[in-house]
């Protein structure tokens, strides 16, 4: 689909889409409980990841009724039944990362002797799984890649039994890497440990699946290791038991794009977010931090935990000025921030940035070429990315890109076509369905200009 979104003044308020990290980690919670446990994850809306998620949760034997306006219901995965099972489930994985990096070890810790394989679309077969797939292959899995094609890590067959044991995994490629370990880790019979090698980062999301699975009835210690990195001990005592009931909060990874709508915007109201979790574990809750350093007005309000957000443009007609920021904790959120970085007076330079080149595209390059067609100075470095702001998103130049079948880079260019000088046309703009199927039906509610709508039903 292509779409034209034309300069506008975007003002007023929105709700919150539901958390895409969250949904992952409360429906598999829910899958991994027994099969006579129906838990309810509260969720308005979806995503083409969530639905992928979803349905290998199906695959794997999981019973989930999607329930439209609500979320879903979901009852455990059976355990004996996997064990009868004589022809391998197929779990597709569309271009969900989240959904293979996660359920690749669940899997692991589940399969019966028909094992289980994984398939996907998009980059998903080129993105890495070491060193996931190393340790696995050491404590019990194997993994067949001959059905691949030259270069593809999928399909993917694995069959074996994970066992317990001690685990170690490098933090630097992809904290997805041990969120899916914890899950697969605490479902097994007996006790593991896993620790942290190298360093760790996105660690935002570790904690939340912690939360998650803690929450769950799952016994977790943290300790350290010789290096100060965590180490955790998982008791390992089979089914999960999440709650009856489970609300899924509201989503800062998406929200930041409104947010850094309201600070290019030439609305003095700038724009709200309400349904935020004004404490909320999720890493990119720092765009507020962020956007205030770069000189836009933040107002946070709540009557509980759960409050809205608004961010207006800097007093005065200010420019917003430059800053130096480390996109290790907050990949997902260099796009929209560099398009804020384009408008901003002075340098900014995103720094630890190379695990942007593994997203669903190689999002330094992406990034980069859509400051390219916005007319703003910028150098992409192996690990870097430097922009050299124009002053004002005003004078931003249009033009045509493409989405780079990376949802994040889809709705980076609306915003910078809705707030700055010349209509932006994009090219697979559906792309942005994969976390957020409704964005350009709520640019056109922000009074952004976005023909034509080619919509999902919320539900």
């Amino acid at each position: 689909m292509q779409q034209t979104v034309s300069p506008q003044q975007l003002s007023g308020t929105i709700a919150a889409i539901p958390s895409k990290s969250w949904a992952h980690r409360e429906l598999i919670a829910a899958a991994l409980g027994a099969p006579d446990h129906a838990v309810l994850v509260r969720f308005r809306g979806g995503s083409n990841d969530i639905e992928a998620t979803c349905r290998a949760l199906r695959g794997l034997g999981a019973k989930i009724e999607r329930l439209p306006g609500t979320g879903a219901r979901v009852k455990g995965i059976s355990r004996a039944e996997l064990n009868t099972r004589t022809e391998t489930p197929v779990l597709d994985c569309g271009e969900s990362g989240t959904t293979l990096r996660y359920l690749l070890p669940v899997a692991a810790a589940l399969s019966g002797p028909a094992g289980v394989i994984f398939t996907g679309s998009g980059r998903l077969p080129a993105r890495p799984q070491e060193p996931l797939a190393g340790e696995l292959e050491c404590h019990g899995i194997t993994l067949d890649y001959a059905e691949a094609s030259p270069g593809a890590l999928l399909p993917v067959r694995l069959t074996g039994r994970l066992l317990p044991g001690a685990y170690a995994l490098s933090g630097a490629v992809s904290s997805q890497f041990l969120g899916g370990l914890l899950y697969a880790l605490s479902v097994l019979d007996g006790p593991s440990t896993l620790a942290v090698k190298d360093r760790l980062e996105s660690e935002p999301y570790v904690r939340m699946t912690l939360s998650a699975l803690q929450q769950s009835g799952v016994e977790i210690a943290e300790s350290r290791t010789d290096q100060g990195l965590p180490l955790w001990t998982i008791a390992g005592r089979g089914a999960l038991t999440p709650p009856e009931d489970v609300q899924v909060e509201g989503d800062w990874s998406n929200a930041a794009f409104w947010l850094c709508a309201g600070a290019l915007t030439q609305n003095p109201e700038g724009i709200a977010v309400e349904g935020l979790s004004l404490t909320s574990l999720q890493g990119d809750r720092a765009v507020v931090d962020i956007l205030s350093r770069f000189g836009a007005q933040v107002e946070s309000s709540s009557e509980g935990p759960v409050g809205t957000v608004r961010v207006k443009p800097p007093k005065n007609g200010a420019a917003l000025r430059g800053q130096t920021i480390d996109a290790r904790q907050i990949p997902d959120l260099v796009p929209i921030l560099a398009v804020a970085a384009g408008a901003a007076e002075g340098e900014t330079r995103f720094t630890h940035a190379e695990r942007l080149r593994i997203k669903e595209s190689d999002r330094l390059q992406s990034t980069a070429q859509l400051l390219r067609l916005l007319g703003v100075p910028h150098e992409e470095l192996p690990d870097e990315l430097v922009v050299h702001g124009i002053g004002s998103a005003r004078k931003f130049s249009g033009g045509r890109i493409s989405s780079f079948k990376d949802h994040r880079i889809v709705m980076a260019a609306a915003v910078a076509g809705a707030s700055g000088g010349a209509p932006i046309v994009i090219d697979g703009a559906e792309d942005a369905a994969k976390s957020y199927p409704y964005f350009f039906e709520d640019l056109e509610r922000m009074k952004g200009s976005a023909a034509p709508a080619d919509l999902k039903t919320r539900n």
